[in-house]
């Protein structure tokens, strides 16, 4: 299921990129009004190998990056910049490998940027207090430029739920991870602007902290929990509540009884359709207990062209048994291990848009 979601998310992406030029670097228009454009041709950055490493689940990666943008939209209109990826905050900058440099290492005279704990500082978990905690896990960066200057900066950081120390796990408290986040936005912010000389005080920076969810029999891999915006000497935080399940789940049911109910009746029309089963899965985005994004993922094993076709129809008109227009869906159609259509509604929106491999 974690290539299909990839999939899903990608599709997100096929449609944001597309369009024609809109300043001198090249951003494509957003096919969907209220997505962002990317700035064009894209600089890759040499993080993406940090990515990999510290964060093995694509699912993950994809949803950090995704949430980031969506959360940025308050502050950062899609239809006035375009984004970059980690224009400042490079492989080197990140790096910790030895544990004595880099923004992920630990606090120490070596190392005076490091926004982990000291290993001999005492962190209280709210718990009980521990030393050596690893909290940030990664931090991912997009730059918000409007016609080649930059407008400001958006900060991912990704960051554990429990530490163990002394072979026990002890579970951080949404009280001691806010205090711990708001001195950390405040550091790397900080820690930019004394960088970077175009990072100056006039640039904004959003930041926020994705956390992860540990919890290997939970439906969901995690959720934006906290985020803070500065603005010049201004800063302002906020406490979040999103997170992300499997569908069908019983914790997504107990979450939003009514898009559950929506998903068992579209899933009900796939499932019969051929011979062979139908399978219907999906991975779900809620915020504040309601859901923003349904990535569905079709899995028919059609014998013919015309099967396929046919359970490709029948997924797209029964979109409309999803009531509510204030999310966004996204549809993955595969026959066998093979991707045959994607399909998109967006939020505030009955039409579907599709593409297939045919």
């Amino acid at each position: 299921m974690q290539k299909n979601r990839w999939i899903a998310a990608a599709l997100s992406a096929a449609f944001l990129l597309s369009g024609c030029g809109m300043s001198e670097q090249s951003n494509s228009n957003a096919l969907n009004q209220g997505d962002y454009a990317a700035a064009l041709p894209f600089q890759e950055s040499n993080t993406r190998v940090k990515h990999v490493s510290l964060i093995s689940d694509m699912d993950v990666r994809t949803e950090v990056e995704r949430g980031l943008m969506d959360l940025s939209k308050q502050y950062f209109s899609p239809g006035e910049v375009a984004f970059r990826s980690h224009t400042f905050l490079n492989y080197d900058e990140l790096d910790a490998t030895d544990g004595s440099r880099g923004l992920l290492g630990t606090l120490r005279d070596g190392n005076p940027n490091g926004l982990n704990p000291n290993s001999n500082e005492e962190f209280d978990t709210g718990n009980g207090v521990v030393k050596g905690g690893i909290i940030l896990v990664d931090i991912y960066e997009l730059d918000w430029y409007r016609n080649d200057k930059l407008a400001g900066i958006s900060l991912g950081l990704v960051v554990n739920d429990k530490i163990t120390y002394n072979n026990q796990e002890y579970e951080i408290t949404p009280e001691k991870m806010e205090n711990y986040l708001n001195i950390t936005f405040s550091k790397l912010v900080t820690y930019m602007r004394e960088r970077f000389n175009e990072v100056t005080v006039n640039v904004p920076v959003f930041a926020a902290a994705y956390e992860l969810n540990s919890d290997a029999l939970s439906s969901s891999k995690g959720g934006y929990v906290y985020d803070g915006y500065f603005d010049g000497t201004n800063s302002t935080f906020h406490t979040l509540n999103q997170t992300d399940m499997i569908v069908p789940s019983a914790q997504f049911s107990a979450a939003d009884p009514e898009m559950a109910d929506n998903f068992t009746k579209y899933k009900n029309v796939l499932v019969n359709i051929l011979p062979e089963s139908t399978y219907v899965t999906a991975q779900a985005l809620l915020n504040q207990g309601v859901t923003q994004k349904l990535d569905i993922t079709i899995t028919a094993h059609g014998k013919t062209l015309a099967e396929i076709m046919a359970v490709t129809q029948e997924a797209r008109e029964n979109l409309n048994l999803f009531t509510d227009t204030e999310c966004a869906y996204n549809v993955t159609v595969k026959n066998d291990d093979e991707v045959y259509a994607l399909m998109h509604r967006a939020k505030d929106s009955t039409n579907v848009y599709i593409t297939t491999s045919l």
